[in-house]
């Protein structure tokens, strides 16, 4: 039966040999993976890894056995090395320590509008005491009470009072990681001020690449004056941040109703923007020349329509700014618009395995977020849903290509046979459609929501099925239209119609927010768990015969994950400051509970959004957990944590507990087990577990290892988490 079981399987994959070009991306991915789960920097030598496998590659090219494992070892060399070729590319200082206040200076390169004041980020910063090989490429500094309309120029030489500090680091082993993406993003440190700031030079010399960056950044600028000239509030925001692609505006209400309803992504500039932007272009130009005889007849109107849209895209692109899912989307776009110049099908599973392809080898930490995910998560899902169909509906002739599309009996595009349906059915065939398509987009992205974010919207579809054609068909030709006439002055009445959609994105994401159960709350979802869905749905997309279907199985086995995954009985932050624990009402208690508001979000995010009350607030049952004025204790399972405040207390517990947690440097504490500052220091945040009367440790540097983006990655002590801890 096993033979007979491998000899079918066998059998199905030399069947779809013209599939298995797809399966590349997917060992591309996972080969960067694989980079980002290592806890060490590899060395240099790995990157001869792709050089070495094409050359096998080649040699093994007639046997078909060796072939196959030589392209995917390949695969995961090519993802592997963009991954360490672009750490080493981008690699820059990023403060492990907190500065100032003290006078920083640096170029204005970008200016974000904020709920109050405005945040500014410098090219080159020079800090004082800080020397050159120390210093980070990028600063990011809040000026408080500073209003928008305030700022100084983009490009102008600053120079202002600040504090400015290390970038966060996980509140929890395996949480959002923060100061990993602002590596990749060249920024190094972050900070405030309420002083004044000073112009230097309001125009220094600047190299052609960075006025023509510049360039931009004053376009957002202008636009972004124009929108709070004639609206305000969140309408003011969100309608500047599809023009600019800055979301620092938006109220923290209007981000939760967002979040809440499923339709923050509208607010990340990604698939829908960039392909309606270029829709936008290429649709009115093509029909423009349509309306000419002689443009239609003697010139390849749809080819320069194309090219039109590519041009537009990219200006797009750079005028929003050119993030991770804007670059994303502005490449699918492209290749789209680029299968119209070479007569190709515009949405085919290898034109989109070749975009994700494409994005990962130019981005590579881009496939560590969520963006990326869920974006070609919902893309590949819809064009395996209906790539069926639609090929049946091309053979049948419902719908035609043509190789030859000036030809004016046909067309490039999809168009309809011959056979006219009435307009009656076709209303609800798309109605039905629409449904399907959210449907399949919504289960593709659900397994990334729940891992990133730990939520699920359940009435995100429905919120989407009014959003999404809102801002299609009304918002984003206002949005257009304002690129175009904000250089005359004449941009007022697409801003204000602009405004009307937001306005109504907002007031459909509120009403759904309200909701009952608008929003499930999960468990923090395992890597493990992920990765199995993750390949039981790829292999779900990417094969066309009956086998497809073995890919459930692995999804089916992820989805299980709250029913074998325990939760941490107490989470500590990376500073020791701050710690949460469960107890034995199922709400989460925590130590200075108004200090760190988004870590305790973060940690209620990872526990399922239990309740939280301050320590000093347990009830009188409450066992498990007792506090008093030198500390609290955590008994469970025959294991007593010590969390003592005082050094005294510290001492004291060292006697009487299994485990003492404290902020402060612990000397006299020999044969106990003990996390103290300097622990915290070496390994950040920690989650305890007690299982079977026994504690088991976790730690987020450890999880991340020696890294590039580690607070002191090249100290050879870093990370070394002894086993008497």
């Amino acid at each position: 039966m096993a033979v007979l079981s491998f000899h079918s399987f066998a059998e199905a994959f030399a069947a779809e040999r013209e599939r298995w070009f797809l399966w590349v991306p997917a060992g591309v991915a996972a080969g960067i993976a694989v980079y980002f789960a290592l806890p060490f920097e590899p060395s240099g030598y790995f990157l001869c890894a792709a050089p070495a496998l094409a050359a096998g590659l080649w040699l093994a090219r007639n046997h078909l056995g060796s072939f196959v494992l030589c392209l995917a070892a390949l695969a995961l060399a090519l993802g592997f090395n963009a991954a360490q070729l672009e750490t080493r590319m981008v690699a820059a200082p990023m403060l492990d320590r907190m500065i100032g206040p003290a006078p920083i200076e640096g170029r204005l390169v970008t200016t974000e509008a904020m709920p109050e004041g405005a945040r500014l980020t410098l090219k080159n910063p020079v800090i004082p005491r800080l020397s050159d090989e120390k210093t980070p490429a990028f600063v990011r500094i809040r000026m408080k009470g500073l209003a928008f309309n305030d700022a100084p120029p983009p490009g102008a030489l600053i120079r202002a009072m600040a504090q400015i500090g290390p970038l966060s680091e996980p509140v929890a082993p395996n949480a959002y990681d923060f100061r990993r993406q602002s590596f990749f993003r060249n920024l190094g440190g972050t900070g405030w001020s309420h002083s004044a700031i000073e112009i230097l030079d309001p125009s220094p010399p600047a190299t052609p690449w960075e006025r023509f960056l510049l360039m931009f950044e004053r376009a957002r600028r202008l636009v972004t004056l124009h929108v709070h000239a004639h609206l305000s509030g969140d309408k003011a925001a969100m309608t500047a941040a599809l023009l600019n692609g800055l979301q620092s505006g938006i109220s923290k209400n209007a981000l939760e109703a967002m979040r809440v309803s499923g339709l923050s992504h509208l607010l990340s500039i990604s698939g829908v923007h960039v392909s309606m932007m270029g829709l936008l272009i290429y649709v009115p130009l093509r029909l423009l020349m349509a309306l000419i005889p002689w443009v239609a007849l003697n010139l390849p109107a749809r080819k320069i329509a194309a090219v039109g849209a590519i041009v537009a895209t990219i200006l797009y692109t750079f005028l929003v700014g050119p993030q991770a899912p804007t670059l994303r989307s502005a490449l699918s776009t492209g290749l789209v618009m680029f299968a119209i110049l070479v007569d190709r099908r515009a949405m085919s599973m290898r034109l989109v395995t070749l975009a994700a392809a494409a994005v990962m080898l130019i981005q590579p930490d881009g496939v560590m977020g969520p963006s990326f995910q869920m974006s070609f998560a919902a893309v590949l899902a819809m064009v395996a849903a209906f790539e069926k169909p639609f090929d049946e509906a091309l053979a049948r002739g419902h719908l035609f290509v043509s190789s030859a599309p000036e030809n004016p009996e046909s067309s490039d595009e999809l168009l309809p046979s011959s056979t006219r349906r009435p307009w009656l059915k076709i209303i609800p065939q798309h109605l039905r459609d629409v449904i399907l398509t959210s449907l399949v987009a919504t289960a593709a992205t659900t397994p990334f929501t729940i891992f990133h974010f730990q939520t699920f919207s359940f009435y995100g579809v429905i919120a989407n099925m009014i959003a999404i054609p809102l801002t299609s068909f009304w918002i984003m030709p206002c949005i257009l239209l304002t690129y175009l006439t904000a250089p005359f002055g004449l941009d007022r009445l697409f801003i204000v119609g602009a405004g009307w959609g937001v306005d109504g994105i907002i007031s459909i994401a509120r009403f759904v927010a309200e909701w009952p159960f608008a929003q499930l709350h999960m468990p923090a979802m395992p890597a493990w768990s992920f990765v199995a869905i993750i390949l039981g749905g790829v292999w779900l997309c990417l094969w066309r015969r009956r086998w497809r279907w073995l890919g459930l199985a692995p999804i089916l086995i992820g989805a299980m994950y709250p029913l074998v995954t325990p939760l941490p009985d107490l989470l500590v932050a990376p500073d020791g400051k701050q710690w949460a624990a469960r107890v034995e009402d199922g709400r989460l208690a925590v130590a200075n509970l108004d200090r760190e508001a988004f870590t305790v979000t973060q940690w209620q995010q990872r526990l399922g959004n239990p309740e939280t009350l301050d320590i000093h607030d347990l009830p009188a049952s409450e066992h498990a957990l007792r506090c008093d004025e030198a500390g609290c204790a955590l008994r469970r399972a025959g294991v007593t944590v010590a969390l003592p405040i005082l050094e005294p207390a510290a001492l004291e517990d060292c006697e009487l507990a299994d485990l003492v947690i404290a902020p402060f440097d612990i000397r006299d504490c020999a044969g106990k087990r003990v996390i103290d500052w300097s622990a915290f220091r070496a390994h950040g945040a920690y989650a305890l577990y007690v299982e079977r009367g026994a504690l088991r440790l976790e730690a987020s540097r450890l999880g991340r290892g020696a890294r590039p983006w580690s607070p002191g990655w090249r100290d050879p002590r870093f990370g070394r988490l002894e086993a008497s801890e």
